[in-house]
C-alpha cells in the first residue's frame, strides 16, 4: 500500500465517531459512508500527512487522488480535493483528465463544487486553451460535467469570459434540475459583484425562461 496512503488511513481510523458519522450520512442523503470526522479534526491530520509524506511527482498526485477517490468513506474524498489544491502548483493540460474523473465519481455537489470552482477554474486560467472543452461539457449528459462548465469561471471576476458564462447559462436555463437551477443562480449572483449591469440585463432579457431560484439567486446583488 502507498505509505500516504496508509499514514491516512491510519490517522482517520483512530479518530473516527460513528455517533457523527450517522449524522453526515444523512445529511448527505445517505449517498455516501462517513468516518464522523469533524472538519478540524480532519484538517489537522491531514497537515500532518501533507507534511510527514511530501509529493515530487505530478504522476504520483494522480495516483493518490485515485487511490483516495476508490476507498469508501467520503472523508477520504475530501483529502482528495486538498490534496489537489495543494499541490496546484503541478497542474499541467494533463490534470484536467484526473479533473474530469474527480468530477464524475462519487459525485455530489460537496465535491464537485470545489473541483470544479477551484481546481478546474486555476487550470483553466492557466491554460485558457483548455476553456474550449466547456463548450462540450455544457451539452455533457452527466449533470455533475454542466453544472462544472457553468460555475469553473465563479472566481474570475474581472476575467470571466462573459460569452462563455451567459451562452452556457442560455444553454441550461431551460432545464428543471436543481443543481443547474441553482448552479446558473450562483454563476450570475458572482459575476454581478463585477458587472451589476449586464447580469440585471441579462436576468430582464431571460426572466420568462430563467427559473424562479435563478433569479432570485442571481438577482441578489443587483
Amino acid at each position: 500500500m502507498n505509505v500516504f496512503i496508509k499514514n491516512l488511513q491510519e490517522e482517520f481510523e483512530q479518530h473516527k465517531d460513528f455517533i457523527i458519522a450517522k449524522k453526515q450520512s444523512a445529511y448527505m442523503q445517505n449517498l455516501f459512508s462517513f468516518l464522523g470526522l469533524q472538519k478540524p479534526i480532519r484538517a489537522e491530520i491531514e497537515k500532518n500527512i501533507f507534511k510527514k509524506n511530501p509529493i515530487f511527482h505530478e504522476e504520483d498526485l494522480y495516483f493518490i487522488i485515485k487511490k483516495l477517490f476508490e476507498m469508501d468513506f467520503r472523508e477520504y474524498q475530501y483529502t482528495a480535493c486538498n490534496l489537489a489544491y495543494k499541490y496546484r502548483n503541478f497542474f499541467s493540460k494533463d490534470t484536467f483528465f484526473i479533473l474530469e474523473y474527480m468530477i464524475k465519481n462519487k459525485s455530489w455537489w460537496d465535491t464537485v463544487d470545489v473541483i470544479a470552482a477551484k481546481l478546474l477554474g486555476i487550470l483553466l486560467e492557466k491554460f485558457p486553451m483548455l476553456q474550449e472543452n466547456m463548450d462540450g461539457w455544457i451539452n455533457d449528459k452527466n449533470l455533475w460535467i454542466r453544472r462544472s462548465a457553468l460555475i469553473f469561471q465563479l472566481k474570475y471576476k474581472n476575467k470571466t469570459n462573459e460569452k462563455k458564462l451567459f451562452n452556457y447559462c442560455e444553454k441550461t436555463m431551460y432545464e428543471e434540475d436543481f443543481f443547474i437551477r441553482k448552479a446558473i443562480g450562483w454563476v450570475l449572483r458572482e459575476y454581478s459583484k463585477t458587472n451589476k449591469k449586464i447580469v440585471k440585463d441579462f436576468i430582464e432579457k431571460n426572466k420568462n425562461h430563467l427559473s424562479k431560484l435563478s433569479i432570485r439567486e442571481g438577482s441578489k446583488y443587483c
